[in-house]
């Protein structure tokens, strides 16, 4: 192995990690945005239970229950700029992740090129080293006393 070839094998080993870190980054963007959805979706389970009872309801029930609406409300309304916002970063992971890729199968491939160019001059090396052997089969000879 050659330089180029080591030195390609090395960034080989760059590439593979970049890329692994680029989607351990997006799978924790993937579980941000999925606990923050499932948080989304607790409070509107918990703002559609909240119903008003049927019949008689004492003042203060009904101003708790009002409070605890508003309460749920205002918490929901705060919950859409980190829902949009670990969204974003989920794309934007998505796109490293893509680019990490293709700079690691690019690497694969010229790792591939020079190693498959160091093996062929390899060879040209090899045979330009061995000794001649002069061809036997196919020498005339001169046979004494024949065609002149």
């Amino acid at each position: 192995m050659n330089a180029r070839t080591a030195r390609r094998k090395r960034i080989i080993r760059v590439r593979s990690v970049e890329h692994q870190m680029a989607e351990a980054n997006l799978a924790r963007a993937n579980g941000e945005l999925a606990n923050l959805v499932e948080l989304a979706k607790r409070l509107e389970t918990l703002r559609v239970d909240l119903a008003m009872a049927k019949g008689a309801v004492a003042g203060r029930a009904l101003n708790s229950m009002g409070e605890l609406a508003m309460r749920l409300d205002i918490a929901q309304e705060s919950l859409t700029a980190p829902l949009s916002n670990a969204s974003e970063r989920r794309d934007q992971a998505g796109v490293l992740v893509q680019s990490a890729m293709v700079k690691e199968e690019s690497a694969v491939r010229l790792y591939e090129r020079s190693r498959k160019a160091a093996q062929i001059e390899q060879e040209r090396r090899d045979d330009a080293n061995r000794p001649h052997r002069p061809r036997t089969g196919m020498r005339l000879r001169l046979i004494e006393g024949g065609a002149s």
